[in-house]
């Protein structure tokens, strides 16, 4: 948890710029049917096009991705006919306001401004925290950006984390175009410490067999979930009814160990730990 009296800065819990974002530019303007009640059986879902390891194309453009993954089964569970809609944030928010998809297939964030413009289904089915993470043979703690004065510290360029350790750390800031070569960086002991989401960073680290570890969580948690336009009940309902279906049938737990390892639906501390 950060330490409020002594964060020199409010470090927002975003996922990428586009999470951090995305309903700012999201209006509702109606509640028209949704899509799948009015196509028999099938439902057109958006996926952001390049957000490993939730929604991302592979070498030969075929979207692949943890988010995929549980969209896929959860369709199967509504018995309804999963149609991919693969775009970036701008596509998929007209998209979405236009009521051409059904729901975006990447978790959001909970906010107060998110819930001001989105129902959200729950449970939400995966936990997501900022957190720091660290080389293998590091103990030391990292809580609150006072912590990494005088550290060097790794993040993901042109985002929110990155203007915020900036404006707190300076120079000691090394900002990259992949958080992966961050994370192979912290490994070689290049940077004492990068910040990133755990199940960004959890993928990365059983990828790639980095000798790093997910450590403290380094904000506060906020809720995610998936978000429908306003209004959108019986789709809420549904979505919900088939999220605890895959908690309680062990799919949700199948597709979790595939992509990162471990039971996202069950919170831990650190990498190291074990499910």
């Amino acid at each position: 948890m950060i330490d409020r009296e002594h964060k020199p800065r409010a470090l927002p819990m975003s996922r990428r710029t586009w999470l951090a974002q995305a309903v700012t530019v999201l209006m509702t303007t109606g509640h028209a049917a949704p899509n799948w009640a009015q196509s028999g059986n099938a439902v057109t879902v958006g996926f952001l096009s390049h957000y490993p390891p939730f929604s991302f194309k592979d070498t030969d453009g075929q979207l692949k991705g943890f988010d995929l993954d549980v969209m896929q089964r959860l369709c199967a569970i509504m018995g309804v006919t999963l149609v991919q809609a693969p775009e970036g944030m701008a596509g998929l928010s007209q998209k979405l306001r236009a009521g051409q998809i059904d729901w975006i297939g990447n978790q959001l964030l909970a906010t107060p401004e998110n819930r001001r413009e989105f129902d959200f289904v729950r449970p939400a089915y995966a936990t997501i925290q900022l957190t720091s993470v660290q080389h293998e043979d590091d103990n030391r703690d990292f809580l609150s950006l006072d912590d990494l004065v005088g550290k060097k510290l790794g993040v993901l360029a042109q985002t929110g984390i990155e203007d915020q350790a900036r404006g707190a750390l300076g120079k000691a800031v090394v900002a990259y175009a992949r958080i992966e070569d961050a994370l192979k960086d912290l490994a070689a002991k290049k940077l004492d410490v990068v910040l990133e989401e755990n199940l960004i960073a959890e993928y990365y680290i059983e990828r790639d067999a980095l000798p790093v570890k997910v450590t403290a969580p380094f904000a506060a948690p906020i809720p995610v979930g998936l978000a429908v336009r306003k209004g959108q009940r019986d789709m809420q309902s549904k979505l919900s009814e088939a999220v605890k279906t895959m908690l309680k049938d062990g799919s949700l737990k199948s597709i979790s160990e595939k992509w990162f390892g471990y039971d996202v639906s069950r919170a831990r501390m650190g990498h190291a730990m074990s499910s």
